[in-house]
């Protein structure tokens, strides 16, 4: 009978039915429960348990009553096999065997007896010095012959049981095993089987001709390692001289024998043997070459401990340096330097207490190689690793600053990277000593930081399209275009390629450093040394220095440099309060709760990467109230040092001006505009006093740029292009109106014409900088700006235009000096005079750089004595007074 499965739906009640119908049934359960009892050998498998038809549940693992409470049956412990219980034990000599309480085991440490102990390495060498000093031969074995003569040295008389063993007609006895003890043999005939084998070789040698011993040993010692010779012959005569001092020390009442100094010390051996240590003592010399003899600065005595044998083999480090051999040969040495990291001659002979030498490979010579520079770093000395770094620092910049030119074979730069020198550094910032990670970043800045690459890209900010900014990246990883939308921006920075994603910092860094560097933690080691170390002034203008290269590689550079969590609100904190201590003159003990420059600097660069970032540094970092206190106040009453305080203003400046280009900041200068006019007013004084003073020049003209523009912001009609992002941004109403810059160029005209008075005297005129073009490009806004404005009258900004022309550029087109500019023009374009932009020695593809080395030569575009700023300045003014008034294209011309 089958039986159906129970369904969804059925009730209890179809359930007892079920129940019911199998047991009429009598079917067999498919599973036949059986309850096994506890104990052992009482189950019977074959015995089933009673059936029960009654429709009854039963717990059978619940007993009906509740169990007595009757103690358990004490239990009797079975001793293991091993550790049988002690019968006639005292209970208190167990608990105290058993007690590990501390003073029970510290009184339990005891003196070990020194008999029972294995001696030590000097124990075993002085007992052994004793067995040989007792088997050192008596006075009755060393004989002096009646006939040597005066200054012979006598020989050892061999003994009757050594006689056997001597070669007949030789020097050398071989009355015991020298290299053969059997020390590593366990049985008992060991003595007698190292005695076999000796006398085995003593019967080979001396059935051999005195030749033949010859032509072996110089096989035998050509094969074998020289090494392991030096070793065997320095073995021999440590044992020979052991063996004579015992002698000396058995025979004290034997008269020497005196030694004239006219006549050579000579052996009264045959001379046959005296012919044999001649060639053995040529072939040493061939074998290994001789050491000058040591010195010691006092004379040894056999009374101080551990100081009876002088060992010279360790006391070679204590004499003084070989002589300096000088190569006349063109073959290549290894570059060493200086402390100061400069080039030493392989040649040069240098005092010792410099600091230069040292126990490594080429010991006469002075300095060290960038090898053994490297293996400082690793020292477990914090003081040698700052110094290895220090000396790094110093190669790497004169590197820079191409000071090593074509005296090294290859870039110095690139095999420091190829040995892993920039990762180098990255460990060093992780050290725990300040001095370590001062060193380190000092060394990462020479590396990054080109000389005269920032000096140049500050004095051309106040340039035509000077504020403008470039990706100082490699040109092979710049695949997308710099000047697409920037409300992209986060898009692009988080957009990798895949190969980009998974390669290693090594990998990045092979073809970009500052990608290399990057992916490795940097900005947060950064942020933690500025947050948490609070170092010196040094190192924060370092790292300050290292973060705007930084934010000079791309725009995914500087925002990361931007986003990096806290990093930015420590040195906004930090760096650019506005509240301070005054500060006197000289360097300043710490930085901290003081205004930097650097840091304004960091924020114009920032600021220079994209509008967003610059939106964000002046709404979420409070840049603001910064701006205004250090621009409301004169360089001279902020209470700083005077040439901090100059550039601190002309970076405010410079930041506002960024601002300003993107549409922003024009409520600041609503709010500051009577102290841009009290500061403009003061242009023409100062430009009259003399000598002119560069980081004036370079704040006036920040100021004249910034008005500049302001001035473009002011315009009402934005130039549109091709419906993009950029443009409809751009589009933006400004805050600033044509009423509030229409009363600039009254004040900028005589900054103008003061200038211009300077145009003869060549000194006056270069030591202006770029005050004179900065005053023509506000004057070209101006216009531009003027006659877009729809609401005022043309004829106004027309006769104002010819009026200009009349007063100031055709007066400026007639003099010799603005002749001579355009023929010096040629010497500086680097098409004519392509030796005023070469590239240094030490380029470096993967680190981009200006080429600056050493500063630009006067005759170069970005050089003092170049024309190139004010001649451009000058024609763009023109191109926008021919664009506006057409009439005045023909007096230009004419001219």
């Amino acid at each position: 009978m089958m039986l159906s499965r129970p369904k969804p739906g059925e009730s209890e009640v179809d359930l007892l039915r079920f129940q019911s119908q199998f047991l009429e049934a009598g079917a067999a359960p498919a599973v036949q429960l059986v309850k096994g009892s506890r104990r052992r050998g009482d189950a019977h498998p074959d015995q089933l348990p009673p059936q029960d038809h009654r429709d009854v549940v039963m717990l059978d693992s619940l007993p009906d009553l509740p169990p007595a409470l009757l103690p358990a049956p004490s239990k009797r412990a079975r001793p293991s096999p091993g550790r049988p219980l002690p019968h006639d034990e005292d209970p208190e000599e167990r608990l105290n065997r058993h007690d590990e309480h501390i003073t029970a085991v510290l009184s339990k440490i005891v003196v070990k007896p020194a008999a029972s102990s294995k001696r030590s390495i000097f124990a075993q060498e002085i007992a052994a010095r004793r067995v040989s000093d007792n088997r050192a031969p008596s006075a009755e074995q060393v004989v002096p012959s009646p006939d040597a003569p005066e200054g012979a040295v006598p020989c050892e008389t061999p003994s009757s049981k050594d006689r056997g063993s001597q070669l007949p007609g030789r020097s050398h006895s071989f009355h015991r095993p020298n290299l053969i003890t059997g020390k590593g043999l366990r049985s008992q005939a060991a003595v007698q089987e190292v005695q076999t084998i000796h006398e085995e070789n003593v019967a080979r040698l001396q059935a051999m001709d005195p030749e033949e011993i010859l032509k072996e040993q110089q096989q035998l010692l050509a094969q074998l390692d020289p090494s392991l010779v030096a070793f065997l012959r320095a073995h021999n005569h440590t044992r020979e001289q052991t063996e004579t001092k015992a002698t000396k020390e058995q025979n004290p009442e034997r008269p020497s024998v005196p030694v004239s100094k006219e006549e050579p010390i000579m052996s009264t051996c045959t001379g046959e043997s005296g012919t044999r240590d001649k060639l053995e003592d040529k072939l040493e010399d061939k074998l290994q070459p001789r050491t000058p003899a040591l010195k010691l600065p006092m004379t040894p005595n056999k009374e101080w401990l551990h100081m009876d044998t002088v060992e010279l083999e360790k006391l070679h480090w204590t004499q003084d340096l070989p002589p300096l051999r000088r190569q006349q040969t063109q073959e290549r040495m290894q570059a060493r330097f200086s402390l100061q990291g400069e080039l030493l001659e392989p040649d040069v002979d240098l005092p010792t207490h410099l600091g230069l030498h040292h126990h490594g490979e080429e010991a006469e010579r002075a300095g060290y190689s960038l090898q053994e520079l490297f293996h400082l770093t690793r020292s477990q000395v914090s003081q040698q690793r700052a110094l290895a770094l220090h000396v790094l620092s110093h190669i790497v910049g004169r590197a820079q600053a191409g000071e090593f030119g074509d005296r090294l074979v290859g870039s110095v730069l690139r095999l420091l990277l190829d040995a892993g020198f920039l990762f180098l550094l990255r460990f060093s910032l992780d050290d725990r000593i300040d001095s370590v990670i001062a060193a380190a970043v000092r060394a990462l800045r020479a590396l990054l930081v080109a000389p005269g690459d920032e000096e140049l890209l500050d004095s051309t900010f106040s340039w035509y399209h000077g504020a403008s900014v470039f990706p100082m990246m490699p040109s092979h990883d710049d695949k997308e275009d710099e000047d697409e939308d920037e409300e992209l921006t986060k898009e692009k920075v988080n957009r990798k390629t895949p190969e980009e994603g998974s390669r290693p910092p090594p990998d990045l860094a092979r073809h970009d450093v500052i990608k290399g560097l990057l992916a490795t933690n940097l900005l947060p080691r950064f942020r933690y040394v500025l947050e948490v170390t609070c170092p010196g002034p040094s190192v924060v203008l370092d790292i300050l220095a290292v973060l705007i290269r930084l934010a000079r590689h791309s725009l995914e550079s500087a925002m990361r440099v931007l986003e990096c969590p806290r990093l930015m609100e420590t040195i906004v904190r930090e760096f650019l309060p506005t509240s301070w201590s005054p500060i006197g003159v000289g360097p300043a003990p710490s930085l901290y709760k003081v205004p930097c420059a650097a840091a304004m600097k960091l924020l114009r660069v920032l600021a220079s990467a994209g509008r967003n970032i610059a939106a964000r540094l002046l709404s979420s970092f409070d840049v603001r109230s910064r701006l205004c206190r250090f621009i409301a106040e004169a360089p001279r009453d902020l209470a700083l040092p005077f040439e901090e305080a100059e550039i601190l203003t002309t970076e405010a400046f410079r930041l506002w001006a960024v601002a300003a280009s993107y549409g922003q900041g024009g409520d600041l200068y609503r709010e500051l505009y009577p102290v841009l006019m009290r500061a403009l007013q003061t242009l023409p004084p100062e430009l009259s006093t003399h000598p002119l003073q560069p980081l004036s020049m370079q704040r006036m003209a920040s100021l004249l740029t910034l008005l500049t523009q302001l001035t473009l912001a002011a315009s009402t009609q934005p130039e549109a292009t091709s419906g993009s992002v950029e443009s409809c941004v751009v589009a933006i109403p400004s805050s600033i109106t044509w009423t509030h810059v229409s009363g600039l160029k009254p004040l900028v005209e005589p900054c103008l014409k003061q200038t211009l008075k300077f145009l003869r005297r060549p000194d006056v005129w270069n030591a202006l900088g770029p005050v004179p073009s900065a005053c023509l490009l506000f004057l070209g806004a101006y216009y531009q700006t003027w006659s877009q404005q729809s609401g005022l009258c043309p004829e106004d900004w027309l006769q104002d235009m010819e009026r200009f022309l009349d007063e100031f550029l055709l007066p400026l087109l007639s003099q010799p000096p603005l002749g001579r500019m355009w023929d010096s023009l040629r010497d500086c374009s680097p098409l004519c005079n392509p030796l005023s932009c070469a590239s240094t020695p030490e380029a470096l593809p993967s680190l981009v750089s200006l080429g600056c080395a050493g500063g630009c030569p006067p005759l170069s575009v970005a050089g003092s004595a170049s024309p190139f700023p004010f001649l451009t300045a000058l024609l763009s003014l023109i191109n926008t007074l021919g664009q506006i008034h057409k009439g005045l294209c023909r007096q230009v011309s004419l001219r």
